[in-house]
């Protein structure tokens, strides 16, 4: 069994899968919110704890792509 990790906050979603993590699910039971379940993988904590730090450094294209597939998978 894989560990997933699950949020709803979209930039965290959009973070782990920049940095080549999978997203597995998403949950729409909640009309008023989704929840990604996203692979847990050794590095994701130290991702997680970086992001929350400010420690984060992406290339801003990439990232935005990754939030624009993630919008079309989110809505269509």
């Amino acid at each position: 069994m894989k560990i997933t990790y699950q949020t709803t906050d979209f930039l965290i979603c959009t973070t782990l899968l920049y940095f080549s993590h999978e997203l597995k699910e998403i949950d729409r039971s909640n009309p008023s919110r989704c929840i990604f379940g996203i692979l847990k993988k050794k590095e994701t904590e130290e991702i997680l704890n970086d992001f929350f730090n400010n420690k984060i450094l992406v290339e801003p294209k990439r990232f935005f792509a990754i939030q624009k597939e993630l919008k079309q998978r989110l809505y269509n």
